[in-house]
């Protein structure tokens, strides 16, 4: 506004008709005393107030009283600057045909704060509405009720931002679907914020409305906000894209479901079951799914559909409940099925009574010639390291007190220096068993999974053991022969 004065004029429209005004500076402090007293020589439409302050002063916030206070009208607060009246809110000239910014009013609000000045030199500012900084919107469905365990159908939409008076703001949305040509339309807000909030300067405001359709699909949402002081508004601060979906209504559980058993389980050929359902009449969704409860409870998912079909046959059940050995026992399964649409599942519509299926056995392996004729036998380290001690005994005849340690630590040292030498890029050749050597594979190209980008796998070392060929012919022939005697003659 201009340099401080001590008169000033209020327009108004002649609707309505002015009886006092409260006014008050930049930063909401009361300017007193103050005369008022009908202006002359107002424009068509519109009637004044001279204000007179006994005092140079910066008037800029109006709370007006009107003789009908259910019809307020917008009042224009301006100084005389040489016969022509500039108003104190933007420094533009007063003109009726286009009035432009009302003066704002001062509430408990402490809406003064929402303006901010900007000083054009000799003593002269403008005014203008703040904006919302850094809006963010806090998506979260509503989920599940914690006692009931139904579904809450929409969202919890919060939109937070660094600035006061929540009160005073206004929000749009804009669903941007590529079928949406409406973009940004008005929603209702309710003031959440709280002391903690604002005491830092933080605001805090819930959507309260349905912003997307509710049908149960992911929606790309914008909101934007901005603030509106009794008709004075800034400028919109926008969101980051939210994705926002409203669900369905869950659907209503089948009308009924019914399994037969038309084949038992015969040995390798598997069992065949029939079942058949109906779906509710009212909210049946868009597809189904039919679980089975084998004996120890489990649950599978046997069959789904987003068909119309109303039967289907299910082979091989009993391979959930496979026995070790027989003979085969015939085990309960209990059916049951679910109606979906894109939101979630139904309750459960259960058969009437199981299905007694028997059960599959597991196929014994056949044993090797070896194990039949009890010569396969499985080593670990220390039955190893005492036949040895045992063969080396027997070869020798005597041996000191010592020599069972002798021998153990004479394998754990052929087994080291093997993987000293190959760790080193080198190779061990023993004769008549084969050769431990290193090998290197080479640097190629290939793909991140996580991510599909190409990456370099660099070279690496790894190990190797080629049998010799008295191991693999002797192997092979069940015997034990050096590598001369496997050599061709």
């Amino acid at each position: 506004m201009s340099s401080p004065s001590t008169t000033f004029r209020l327009f108004y429209p002649t609707s309505n008709t002015l009886t006092a005004v409260s006014l008050f500076d930049a930063t909401g402090a009361a300017l007193l005393p103050q005369t008022l007293a009908d202006g002359t020589d107002n424009p068509a439409g519109f009637q004044s107030k001279v204000l007179t302050f006994t005092a140079a002063s910066e008037p800029l916030f109006a709370t007006p009283t009107f003789s009908d206070p259910n019809s307020p009208v917008s009042l224009y607060l301006c100084r005389d600057d040489a016969g022509a009246f500039q108003k104190v809110l933007d420094e533009t000239v007063f003109n009726s045909a286009e009035p432009g910014r009302p003066t704002p009013a001062v509430t408990a609000a402490q809406e003064f704060r929402l303006y901010t000045a900007t000083d054009l030199g000799g003593g002269i500012k403008t005014y203008t509405v703040k904006a919302p900084v850094a809006p963010v919107a806090l998506i979260k469905a509503l989920g599940k009720d914690p006692l009931t365990g139904e579904l809450r159908l929409g969202n919890d939409i919060l939109l937070r931002w660094n600035g006061d008076v929540a009160t005073a703001a206004e929000v749009e949305a804009d669903i941007e679907d590529i079928t949406d040509p409406r973009g940004y339309l008005p929603f209702p807000i309710i003031n959440r914020t709280t002391y903690a909030e604002s005491s830092v300067g933080l605001s805090l405001v819930q959507v309260n409305d349905q912003i997307v359709p509710q049908d149960g699909l992911t929606h790309l949402v914008k909101f934007r906000v901005r603030y509106n002081v009794h008709g004075d508004v800034g400028t919109w601060a926008e969101t980051s894209n939210a994705m926002l979906t409203y669900p369905l209504p869950l659907p209503n559980a089948p009308a009924s479901l019914t399994a037969q058993l038309l084949r038992d389980r015969v040995d390798t050929i598997p069992d065949v079951v029939k079942v058949t359902w109906a779906k509710a009449a009212d909210n049946p969704g868009d597809g189904l799914e039919i679980v089975v409860y084998d004996p120890l409870n489990k649950k599978h998912t046997i069959y789904s559909s987003n068909g119309l079909e109303t039967e289907a046959r299910i082979d091989n059940l009993s391979r959930f409940s496979v026995q070790d050995t027989g003979p085969a026992l015939a085990q309960p399964y209990r059916f049951a099925i679910v109606a979906t649409n894109l939101s979630g599942k139904s309750d459960e519509t259960f058969a009437a009574a199981p299905l007694h299926i028997t059960s599959k056995v597991k196929p014994v392996a056949p044993p090797t010639p070896d194990e039949v004729a009890g010569t396969a036998r499985d080593l670990n380290t220390a039955t190893l390291k005492a036949e040895v001690f045992s063969d080396v005994l027997t070869a020798m005849g005597t041996l000191p007190a010592e020599a069972s340690a002798i021998v153990n630590s004479a394998i754990d040292q052929v087994i080291y220096k093997i993987k000293d030498v190959v760790r080193l890029g080198g190779s061990v050749d023993f004769t008549d068993l084969g050769t431990f050597a290193a090998k290197w594979t080479k640097e190629r190209q290939a793909r991140n999974p996580a991510t599909g980008e190409p990456i370099i796998v660099p070279a690496y070392r790894s190990q190797d053991f080629a049998p010799s060929i008295g191991f693999k012919t002797g192997t092979r022939n069940g015997t034990i022969l050096t590598d001369a005697q496997a050599k061709p003659a």
